[in-house]
């Protein structure tokens, strides 16, 4: 694992150009640079951006056959519906979204005057809802605990605890919750529960709630979600997953591009706090290599976030000189990376001046390779990027299959 200390980077190694921080909080970096970086000095720092509560992570089933089924605007649409519940009915019970969301997944946080019970009933309401009216399969997970708020994410154990929990380990209509919401139940409780037992040796306690009651009387009227589109863009894919007419679709062109997906090791979590912001900095650092490798080849970055950096590429040839250099850059400084590529229609979205987004099968390909499939060390490759850029290919390294689709890697 990495281990951050100023003293072992090269001078400038965690600079910034000017303007580059719209979604990082550089002024916690900076001021965690100069302090002493022990545990008091973290938690002097994060104490005003602490949220204790409730977090629910929310993330779609299936997406990857499905980019290969519809259109994406289509996939975008039907993603968005439930997107909407799930804002407008935490919206009504006081919760509020956090960082900006996804085309996949959603966050929630409900401070702690709202009980577990409260939120549980909200979720198997919104729930219900989504099984009558979207066609998206959505699994959710749930814990009460610490996190920090930061730029435009949060941070924290607890958070990377849910997050995982929900993309990872949660099928279409499932929720799921730590021990932690359990506890904080009561004994006399109204849900009915069941362990997951197959994720206690990692995350600890995890139960399915399997029934329940729903929360009633709730006005679940704002759905106005933390979009990672624009906002017309954003308003039409609401109007057309209601009404299903073309004459309300949102334009938006589609690309062919290289996507490239880096993920960095995180930093040793012995110390959570300072872990949160080690890794700030070391994400500053990713911003950095990769603003100055772009210089030498045509492309662009798309977002620098936690742990994950991604990049696109008119041309496969380039997308693969990038990820062989960014890989040696953080080689030099012992930090692992693992990197995935793809090619594919896109889109790109403007969000705001230096704040990015993406979607496509291609994205959702290059994440799979990078974080299910890939090794700390290695640049998997797609099929089609191999074609394209006359990389060797005796044979696949692996074959897998993600929503019931085959997908053929090559390791680099």
């Amino acid at each position: 694992m990495t281990r951050f200390s100023p003293d072992r980077f090269p001078p400038g190694f965690f600079d910034l150009p000017q303007g580059a921080g719209e979604t990082l909080p550089l002024e916690i970096i900076a001021r965690w640079r100069r302090s002493d970086q022990t545990r008091q000095a973290a938690l002097e720092i994060l104490g005003p951006h602490t949220l204790r509560g409730t977090l629910v992570a929310s993330d779609s089933a299936g997406l990857t056959r499905l980019t290969r089924e519809r259109p994406l605007i289509e996939i975008l649409a039907m993603l968005s519906h439930p997107k909407e519940i799930i804002h407008a009915f935490g919206r009504a019970i006081g919760g509020r979204g956090v960082g900006v969301w996804a085309a996949d997944n959603t966050e929630m946080f409900y401070d702690a005057t709202i009980s577990a019970e409260r939120v549980l009933g909200m979720l198997r309401a919104a729930m219900a809802r989504m099984a009558r009216e979207c066609e998206a399969g959505i699994g959710m997970a749930v814990h009460t605990g610490e996190f920090y708020e930061l730029g435009a994410g949060v941070y924290g154990r607890d958070a990377d605890r849910i997050e995982l929990v929900a993309e990872e380990h949660t099928t279409a209509g499932e929720l799921v919750i730590t021990g932690e919401v359990a506890r904080a139940l009561g004994a006399a409780h109204p849900f009915s529960l069941s362990a997951r037992a197959d994720l206690a040796g990692e995350f600890g306690e995890i139960l399915r709630v399997t029934d329940g009651p729903e929360l009633t009387g709730l006005e679940a009227t704002d759905t106005q979600y933390p979009a990672p589109f624009p906002q017309d863009f954003s308003t039409g894919l609401g109007k057309y997953a209601r009404t299903r007419r073309d004459s309300v679709m949102p334009r938006q062109a589609y690309e062919d591009l290289a996507v490239v997906l880096i993920v960095r090791e995180a930093e040793d979590r012995d110390v959570p706090e300072v872990a949160v912001l080690n890794d700030l900095a070391l994400t500053a650092a990713m911003k950095r290599i990769g603003t100055e490798l772009l210089r030498d080849v045509h492309g662009a970055e798309i977002k620098n976030s936690g742990l994950l950096g991604i990049y696109t590429f008119p041309e496969c040839r380039d997308a693969l000189a990038f990820a062989r250099a960014f890989r040696t850059a953080l080689d030099a400084q012992g930090i692992r990376c693992r990197i995935g590529i793809d090619y594919g229609p896109v889109l790109r979205f403007e969000l705001a001046p230096g704040s990015h987004d993406i979607a496509g099968s291609a994205v959702n390909i290059a994440s799979k390779l990078a974080e299910d499939v890939g090794d700390f060390g290695k640049i998997q490759i797609s099929d089609v990027v191999a074609q394209r850029a006359g990389a060797r290919r005796e044979r696949p390294t692996l074959t897998f299959k993600v929503s019931g689709v085959e997908l053929r890697a090559y390791d680099l």
